[in-house]
This record gives C-alpha cells, structure tokens and sequence, in this order.
C-alpha cells in the first residue's frame, strides 16, 4: 500500500476540518431576501387548502369542496386525481392531506374529511393510487372522530414521525360565538358552547393532535408513550389511548421534527380583544411538545393564562382555573375530573402588538405551522436553500399574510424570530412544505374567505452565487405619428449584486436594434403596433427580459382646460374653455368633446389617476381596506364570512347623519365585536388608529350614496358655484380620437379641482385629539385639524363659525405640519354653548398647496375646549 507524504495528510486534515466545520456550522446571518424568487405553479382553483411534497417532487393537494389534485413537476401540469364528496355543513369538508412514509412503493395518501350523508363525523382515510387517478374503491376508514355537525373548528393537519406514527389534529367543534373568552356554558341545551366537552374531556377525540400507527390492513395501533396509555393499560373508560395532546381549540397544521420527535403545531385562537374579570385576551399559539400533555384549552389560553368559571344565566365571575391543577366540572364531560397541568406555549400573540413576541406585528391572527428545512450539502439542486435555514422553523400567519424564520438553540427552545422575504406578497399562506430539491412550496389561499380565484401553488427558489438582474424599461412616449422617434430607456433596470456589470440588446418587433447603450432612439415608421423588448444581461451571463407596446400613426389627442383660477373657488361665476387638438382628426367638433361638471359634497384633498381621473373622495378608505385583512373576511357585494360592504352600509343609512356614527363603527373596528350579523365574529385591529378607521367607515358608508350630481356642459362658457356651500367642483374634459386601420382610437381625459372655500369638520384630511364630522369635535388641548394641499395663492384671512364656553383658547394656523410655520392666530372668544360665534385672522402671504393645520391650544384648560362649524379662506 502506497504511503501518503506528511504535508499532504496534514492538508487533507486540514480540509476535512474545514468542510466539517462549514456543514456542521450554518451561517449566522440571513441571505438577503432578493436571492428568493417566487415561481407561480399553478393556480385559479378555489379554496386550495393543504398539500404534501412526494419524494419524486410532485405536488398532491387538496380543495376543501373535495378536490385532490397533483402537480407534475415534470410536465409541469396539474390534474385532478378525484373529487371526494365531502359534506358542506360545516367548516370541516376536505380539511388535510398527507402522504405514507413509504409513498414510492405503496402509494397511499391519507385524507382528513367530512364524509357526505355518513353521519356526523370526520374522518381520516387511507386511498391507494392506481395510475393517474385516485380510485375511491380502495378507501380504507382509519379513524372516525365523532362531529356534533354544527360549527365549528375541525383541525384537519396531519404529519408522521420518522416511526411511522401518524398525528392528526382535531378541532374543539365548539361554537365560538356565545363569548370571546373561553366557550364553557354548561346550562343544558348550550352543549355545542362547551369545549370542555371536546378539548378538556380525556374522552373524546376532539380538540386534540392525537397518535396513531397505521397498519398495512387499514386499521391502527396505538404508539407507546401517548398521554393516558399508562392509566390502565390505555383501557381506561374514562379515557381514549389515541390522544396525545389535549387543551387544543382549533390545532390547524402539524410539523414532527425527524431528528428528534418534537411534535409542532399551529393554535387559532378566540377573538377577545382585551383582558376581562372573565379571563384573558385571546392568542393565537405557535406550540412545541417533547412528549405528551394537556395544553389547557379552554381553560387556560396562551402563556397559561387562567379563565375564571362564569355563571353563564348571569354573567356572574367564579373562582379563576388553577393552571396546574385544572379541573374538568362540566356536566358535559365524560372523562376525567382531573386534568394533566397546562403546558405554555412556545409562541403566543394577541390582536395588538406582543411585548414578548413583537417581531410579530399586529392585525388579525390565523397562526400557520410550517416545516423545518434540513440543509443537504449532497443535495444536486441549484434551488435548494442554503445552509443559514438548517434545523430552522418556518411559521406563518394567514391573516397578517407574513412567513417568519424561527431559530432555536441547542435545546431546541425559541431562540428568535426573523422575517421571511418581507417585501414579497404571501396572499394568506395556507400550507408549507420543503420539497426534495430543497425549495419551498406555498399554498396561497387567496384575498378572500373563500371563493377565491386567486389563489396559487407557488414555489420559492434560493438563487445562490450571481443573481439574474431585474429589467424595466421607460419611455417619453407610448403612442404618436408614423415615422416616429421614441426615446428608451433601461435605467430603471437594477441588479441586486452590486459589483455587476449590464449590458443592454433592444429588439423591435423581434429585430435586434443597432444601438445597445441604456439610453436608444429608434424612429418607428410603420403604422401599427411595434413591440420593443429589452434584454438585460450582467458579466456572468444571466438574463432578464421586459417588453412594452409602442403604438405608432395615430398620435393621442391633446386636452387643456382653460380656468382663470385653480385650487380654491373665487367668484361664484367662472369662465372656462377647453381646447382640445389631434393632428391626425384636424379640426375638432366640439359635440365630440366631453365636459361634465360634476359636484362631490366634500371638500376633502382629491387625487388624480395617471389616466387623468379624479380618485373618490373616499378612496383613502378604500386603500386603507386594501392594505388591512378587511378583505378576508369581508367583499364588497356578496356574503363571506360576514357582511359585505353593501350590507353594512345600507344597515346604517338611515343613521348617516348621527354625529357619533363613525365614531362609533371606527372603534368598533379596533374592539372587534359580535352578535350584530349573527354568530360571527369580527377581529380586533388594536393595531389601527382612529384616523384610519374613520377613513374606512367613511368609504363604506359612501357606498349607498346618490351618484355625484353631473352636469354635462359644451367645450367653452360659465360655471355657477354656490362658494357658501362646502364641496368640491370637478370639471372633466375628455375626447376619443377617430384612429385609423393602423391604430385603434385613443382617449385622453383631464381634470380641474376646484375647492370650496368652506369647510365643515369632515372636510379636513387628517386629525388629532378630536372628531371630525359635520363639526369639529372634542377639542383638546394640543389637538389639530389638517386640510391637505390647500392653494393658498390669494388667501388672506380665516373666517371661524365656532362655539365654546372655555377662555384662553387659541387657535394657530399653521403650514404644512404641526409645528412648521406659523401664519396666524387667533384667540377665541368665550359665548355660549348654543350660540355660533364667527372670528376672523389675518394671515402671512402665501403662495402655491400646502397642507394647513389648525392647532389648538389652552394652557388653563385641557378638554372639550370648542366646536368648530365651518373654517372659510378669504
């Protein structure tokens, strides 16, 4: 045998150290989140809602209306396997799937469903698949879990170990709906209200993650080392042997850690959106179990925190629950008295903002369990993670719509949470799995409750060492005459690694242009549409591609409104002209012009659209919903799980005018609340702020409103203003071309704002420390009222319409803060609460829109220091 040199055996120690090392010690910080990329599989499917990876990398998921369905990773196509009739009574249907340990060779899958007409329970079943399709002869009844078949909470999440073992998760089915805080009604005939019936009865099968081992003829075992196998050899009546953990409310998804048992799970909690003699707020849970337990529910909720008994005939507080002696007295319970000690949580979260946990934000709450990543060096993917997620925890949020990164010590406790590509859209993730290529897959349930066409499988890529830029293109111009010079341009394109290189090739309707610099000048002079596209390329060969459509021979029409002033209303009468050329029409027809006049009852900062439209005076509330989980809950016309916006707007129609109203509905928001549109419970949004909660009652009330008064006018004349009446005129000019064989017809449309000179409380844009609805309200001291983007070219003095009763208030007009300049100010008058006094104050000159606060201020007196009717400029 050939001997190897010291200096050699020396190196190769020295190697094999280093490689040790690299593998056995991750990077300690997080790749930057544009080395992700998200790749849609497929889509467009209602009501995605589970799915599990197979080792060859297809992807089998389920609908919860019944439907099981396979990517084929290599033919990337889906297909529907079955459609399994699942009963629609209650929130349970199609709820998990999971595929055997052994799928390669025996081909089974497990589903968790409620079986149509086979009574009330759910079911987890075993089916075999025989070819491309996944025959319902070879169903195999696992284990049914007795269901009340009323709402609600059925789990449905299922995981096995690495001994084969199966955990599936069951929910409470309990209604939620009789209380926020733990659902205990003991009275008779409340029995669906109770979970300590279900969750905190040792003998029954709901919420719980119980352990099973299935065997090869459909039937189970029960593992050693679940919760009551040592009471009485697991024979115990008062008992069942399958359960290993108790306490759960609704335990949606399961991960099992394959390196050491330690079972994970997801808890969606109640909706209490503060602490009460009854018990406490509601968490949602992210737990972690080394061995079997009862996890408290519904006696206990997030870091062990007690509910009190409560006399439900009369709201009457009891003793509070003992978190290490639990006992089950409900006369709905079947099992034990004495229940197992509650176990804390690994992770907990209310409504509002967590002091423990405040990576987590704040808004609604659906907790997701999701997979722990184990890093494979051997791995051939180019798309698998990196080494920084090994042994690291992926957990979810399905309303806050967030994916977080849980890393955990040596002992496997919490140790911190990190975001996962925060700057990435998750439409309310559903399920999460680690495929064999080591890249993550995603269900994305979609914007809504349910009904969803947008909803999505969804892959996401680690693009390790050279990432691929990202191009964009820019241009003066997309439509004009034939010929036609359009100037591009590609400096909006970026690449993430900084030290790259770009070079630049254009194509015109598929022909490389001579010109490859950033900036180009193609002159187009064939009528039609042109398609340029842009391929962008760094030092290392990596592409990406943009395309934008030039139309050329028909140049869009041009449009200008001529008004002696814009901004604020001067004179009750305006002169106006609207000139409107096109060299392809030549002379234009005014009857083909469009003008409208039209009047919006509110004085409120109006936005314009790129295209020249004026934004409703309510789209800040609308935005405002956009950006929140308003939209999982609720649509605009149709019934989800509550209301639509239409419904509650025409509900409160009649109460429009009530001073209090949006007060009142805004908080309402922020509480959250119940009983209104039945059972269902709105969440909490603590994290919101009046302002905004105001905005969106605003929009939604809108939505019964009268159309705008239009009027519809020639191209030149007078406009007729009332400027005592608070508002906005909004005079439209728009006008189509005739296009030609070439290019279709264009349109341009434009608008001029102008403002009334009056405003009424709901008329300013933003406040503090007061209400703002047809009066300015609840003034405190250091309160403000903002008017947004006011001309204040001409304006020379502030005329208040104003009540009060409380000296030493002053009133400063400031610009566009609340502390920027001030321009004037004004001490009001004391009078009486019944009778409007008017005071007037002169301001400093100024020119252009500015945002102008008015600032209250009484150093003797803090609260409710005036009214405020009306603030005219003059």
């Amino acid at each position: 045998m050939q001997r190897v040199k010291r200096p050699l055996l020396l190196l190769l120690a020295v190697v094999g150290l280093l490689l040790s090392f690299r593998q056995d010690t991750p990077p300690t910080s997080a790749p930057d989140e544009h080395r992700f990329r998200k790749v849609f599989l497929t889509g467009n499917m209602p009501d995605l809602i589970e799915m599990d990876v197979a080792p060859n990398g297809d992807i089998y998921f389920i609908t919860m209306t019944g439907g099981v369905w396979v990517y084929d990773v290599r033919k990337k196509d889906t297909r529907m396997l079955s459609k399994i009739p699942v009963s629609m009574a209650t929130e349970a249907r199609m709820q998990g799937i999971v595929l055997d340990p052994k799928f390669s060779q025996n081909r089974r899958l497990y589903l968790f469903y409620a079986p149509l007409n086979q009574g009330k329970v759910n079911r987890v079943s075993r089916f075999t698949l025989q070819g491309d399709s996944l025959a319902r002869s070879t169903e195999k009844v696992v284990i049914e879990i007795t269901d009340s078949g009323h709402c609600c909470h059925a789990g449905g999440g299922m995981a096995f170990d690495k001994h084969g073992n199966l955990y599936i998760a069951t929910g409470d089915n309990s209604n939620p709906f009789g209380t926020n805080y733990s659902p205990s009604d003991e009275r008779p005939g409340r029995e669906e209200y109770d979970a300590q019936r279900s969750s905190a009865n040792t003998n029954d099968l709901r919420g719980k993650v119980l352990r099973i081992h299935p065997e090869d003829d459909g039937s189970y075992t029960i593992p050693a080392g679940n919760l009551f196998a040592k009471i009485d050899n697991g024979s115990d009546r008062r008992t069942r042997p399958e359960i290993y953990i108790m306490g759960c409310r609704n335990p949606y998804r399961v991960t099992v850690d394959r390196d050491t048992d330690l079972l994970y799970w997801s808890e969606v909690g109640p909706d209490a959106s503060d602490t009460q003699a009854r018990g406490p707020r509601g968490y949602d849970e992210f737990n972690q179990a080394a061995k079997p337990g009862n996890h408290g529910w519904p006696l206990v909720i997030g870091n062990n925190e007690p509910y009190a008994k409560v006399n439900f005939d009369n709201d009457s507080i009891r003793e509070k629950i003992d978190p290490a002696k639990p006992i089950n007295s409900s006369p709905n319970n079947t099992g034990l008295r004495e229940l197992p000690p509650a176990q804390k949580p690994m992770i907990w979260y209310p409504y509002d903002n967590s002091s423990e946990f405040p990576e987590l934000g704040a808004g609604g709450r659906t907790a997701i369990m999701g997979p722990i990543y184990y890093y494979d060096a051997q791995n051939p993917s180019k798309t698998k993670f990196p080494a920084y997620f090994d042994r690291k925890l992926l957990i979810a949020d399905w309303m806050r719509n967030w994916i977080k990164v849980v890393s955990l010590d040596d002992q496997k406790k919490l140790n911190r949470i990190d975001p996962f590509m925060p700057s990435a859209t998750f439409r309310k993730p559903m399920s999460m799995k680690f495929g064999p290529d080591g890249a993550l897959y995603v269900i994305e349930h979609g914007s809504l409750w349910g009904g969803n066409k947008d909803s999505r499988l969804v892959r996401i890529d680690y693009i390790a060492g050279n990432r691929p830029p990202v191009a964009k293109i820019t241009t003066s111009t997309e439509a004009g005459p034939s010929p036609m010079r359009v100037s591009l341009s590609a400096r909006q394109s970026l690449d993430y690694d900084q030290d790259d290189a770009l070079t630049y090739q254009w194509f015109a309707d598929g022909k490389p242009l001579a010109q490859k610099s950033v900036d180009v000048q193609p002159v187009l002079t064939k009528p039609g549409t042109h398609r340029i596209k842009l391929v962008v390329r760094d030092k290392a060969g990596a592409t990406s591609t943009a395309e934008k459509t030039i139309l050329v021979g028909n140049t869009p029409p041009t449009i200008r409104i001529e008004l002696p002033d814009t901004g604020l209303l001067r004179t009750p009468q305006m002169t106006y002209r609207v000139h409107v050329s096109d060299p392809e029409d030549g002379r234009i027809n005014p009857k083909d012009v469009a003008v409208k006049l039209t009047y919006l009852p509110t004085n409120r900062a109006l936005t314009q659209s790129s295209t020249g439209a004026v934004v409703s005076e309510y789209q800040r509330g609308l935005t405002w919903i956009e950006e929140s989980d308003c939209k999982a809950c609720h649509a605009l016309t149709s019934k989800s799980v509550g209301p639509s916006f239409q419904a509650i707007a025409q509900r409160y129609q009649s109460q429009k005018k009530a001073p209090d109203l949006i007060a009142t509905l805004g908080q309402k928001i922020i509480r959250g609340g119940h009983g209104v549109w039945g059972e269902a419970n709105m969440s909490a949004h603590p994290q919101l702020a009046p302002d905004v909660t105001d905005e969106m009652v605003r929009y939604i009330l809108s939505l019964t409103d009268d159309k705008p008064v239009e009027k519809t006018l020639p191209t030149e004349g007078q406009i007729d203003v009332d400027l005592k009446k608070p508002g906005t005129y909004v005079l439209t000019a728009s006008y189509t071309d005739r296009g030609n064989k070439a290019i279709k017809p264009l349109s341009r449309q434009v608008v001029s704002v102008l403002r009334s000179p009056v405003f009424q409380g709901q008329d300013f844009d933003k406040g503090l420390e007061l209400h703002r609805g047809e009066i300015l309200q609840g003034i405190n001291n250091l309160s403000y009222a903002m008017a947004k983007q006011v001309d204040m070219s001409g304006v020379r003095q502030l005329l208040f319409q104003f009540i009060t009763e409380t000296p030493g208030t002053t009133i400063r007009i400031r610009a566009d803060s609340p502390t920027g300049d001030t321009l004037g100010e004004v001490a009001v008058p004391v009078g009486k609460w019944k009778n409007w006094q008017e005071s007037s104050v002169s301001l400093k000159p100024l020119t252009g829109r500015h945002d102008i606060y008015l600032c209250f201020e009484n150093r003797g007196n803090i609260f409710n220091l005036a009214e405020v009717k009306s603030v005219t400029f003059k």
